[in-house]
């Protein structure tokens, strides 16, 4: 997954997805690309209902004294339960992340080009994500990604968790033990719906080329 999404989506449109959610327009930076590190909205449960915060993109684990310079943004979704200490968010720390799109540089001849991928029904996506505490960086993220489907598939080999609004809801349900069946199947390509690409940019030659052709 490219290091770069996109947040167009009003509060009442993200309202819509949850009940109990106090979310005021405010509180959403409607931003174009969304960036590692940036602070980003995020979306967790309590006993009251759904809770909107603030979470720098970019998980730092508690465990660590200092922040990393690059810390982990994304994480493979396939292996992520069996691992100690990510396993151990993936089953009390679940958060959504909203976005509208997310991006990706696809190889062609000659360079790369930006492509965008959205919601075929141009309604927001929700990307699923865990989140920790660190003393110094505060609350941080990363977003959960999984082979590609077969809209994304021919642009980038990785793409991100999405969930659907029934699946966001049972993502960030208390469960006495982790559904570890559920999980599986959430994160298959297949399970996934179509999503819109369009291109952005003409691809990017290299130097090389440039100097070759000038």
């Amino acid at each position: 997954m490219c290091e770069c999404y996109e947040l167009k989506a009003s509060a009442r449109e993200l309202v819509r997805h949850f009940k109990q959610l106090d979310l005021g327009q405010r509180e959403v930076s409607r931003l174009a690309e969304m960036h590692p590190t940036d602070p980003v909205l995020m979306v967790t449960r309590n006993s009251t209902g759904y809770l909107a915060s603030r979470a720098r993109w970019g998980l730092v684990g508690s465990f660590l004294d200092l922040a990393p310079r690059n810390p982990l943004i994304n994480l493979h979704s396939e292996d992520l339960e069996a691992k100690p200490f990510y396993g151990k968010l993936l089953k009390r720390n679940r958060c959504l992340i909203p976005a509208t799109a997310f991006f990706e540089w696809q190889a062609v001849s000659g360079g790369k080009r930006k492509v965008r991928i959205s919601d075929s029904r141009r309604k927001p996506l929700m990307l699923a994500g865990i989140y920790d505490q660190h003393r110094l960086a505060g609350t941080t993220c990363a977003i959960l990604t999984m082979a590609a489907n077969d809209s994304v598939a021919p642009i980038h080999q990785r793409m991100p968790v999405i969930l659907t609004q029934e699946e966001g809801a049972f993502w960030l349900a208390e469960h006495d033990e982790f559904p570890s069946e559920a999980y599986a199947e959430m994160v298959l390509p297949a399970s996934r719906g179509a999503l819109v690409t369009e291109v952005l940019a003409e691809p990017e030659v290299s130097p090389q080329l440039a100097f070759a052709f000038a």
